[in-house]
């Protein structure tokens, strides 16, 4: 990967992804779960409960190997051990939007951010997508992300006591625009948090083309070399129809959150989507921070926290 693409791919990271290593915590599972040592996509491969001295009780945490296009993709699973029916979060991170050859990336989830949000009232899922920290694989961007978040929701349900019709998807930067992508073909979500979200080829590539001064601001204007080389210059093509989320197709409520100083994404790519979820009479909100940067880190940390919970209770959920 040469200096401009790690600069870009750094940029679409997301917010709590840090560098992490092995786990190192023992393991004795209290359930047996189906595991298959061939790559039967949407099962487990393997899977272990880790014990970090800080996690809450009336919580257990898992690491999990599943397939997904025939790779086996890392995960992470905290479940509350009282006997129950639960909801579903799906916490989905940031990464490349496009393929990156002969590339693994050593980022995901930190232990401490997944202890931190471990829950007694709903299952959280942490899918680190192919080629990312320990899962197997190269980067290979939106598509293939989309693919193995949908993989790790069946894989999930084979863990947790979720219930049917009761997912919710939270996603930053990239992770953000494969929150959508997840919403438009799992029609069992009931509502989407998308944090200074990636949102799609065919809108930034249509944005940069009808604003090239200001593109070459934005490191848009970096990526779109990528872009173009991973799928071609026809920006309304199936290749990027394909990595693309369809306003029209999304019926759960979306809450968008962008910072207008966001120097990964470009804010008004994500005002574009809301236009569009609009004219296509979905259930939107866009809340725009002025001066926030990329994940509203810092100043705007607690307000668009507030912001994430809010929207979840207004669908039912209500996390502790």
């Amino acid at each position: 990967m040469n200096g401009a693409t790690k600069m870009v791919f750094r940029g679409l990271m997301a917010g709590i992804l840090v560098a992490t290593g092995g786990c190192g915590f023992g393991a004795t599972a209290l359930v047996k779960i189906p595991v298959s040592g061939k790559p039967h996509n949407g099962m487990v491969a393997s899977y272990r409960l880790l014990h970090p001295s800080n996690l809450p009780s009336g919580v257990r945490l898992y690491q999990i190997y599943y397939w997904s296009r025939g790779v086996k993709v890392e995960a992470f699973l905290t479940e509350p051990t009282q006997p129950g029916r639960y909801p579903l979060v799906v916490n989905l991170h940031g990464g490349a939007a496009w393929p990156l050859d002969d590339t693994h990336y050593p980022l995901g989830y930190a232990l401490g951010a997944m202890v931190a949000l471990a829950s007694r009232t709903a299952v959280m899922l942490y899918p680190e997508y192919q080629g990312y920290l320990n899962s197997a694989g190269t980067i290979r961007g939106f598509k293939t992300n989309v693919t193995n978040t949908l993989d790790a929701i069946t894989v999930a349900h084979t863990f947790g006591e979720i219930r049917h019709n009761d997912t919710y998807l939270w996603g930053y930067s990239m992770g953000g625009g494969v929150a959508l992508m997840t919403a438009e073909r799992d029609h069992h979500v009931k509502a989407v948090v998308a944090v200074s979200p990636f949102v799609g080829l065919t809108d930034v590539a249509s944005w940069a083309r009808a604003h090239p001064t200001l593109a070459r601001q934005e490191d848009v204007y970096g990526q779109m070399p990528l872009i173009l080389v991973a799928y071609g210059n026809a920006i309304h093509s199936l290749a990027y129809q394909e990595r693309s989320p369809h306003p029209s197709q999304i019926a759960a409520p979306v809450l968008l959150l962008q910072g207008t100083a966001d120097p990964h994404v470009v804010w008004q790519t994500v005002v574009l989507f809301y236009h569009q979820m609009e004219a296509a009479h979905r259930n939107v909100k866009l809340v725009l921070y002025p001066g926030g940067d990329h994940g509203l880190h810092g100043r705007y940390s607690a307000q668009s926290n507030a912001q994430i919970l809010r929207w979840f209770a207004r669908y039912g959920l209500r996390l502790n």
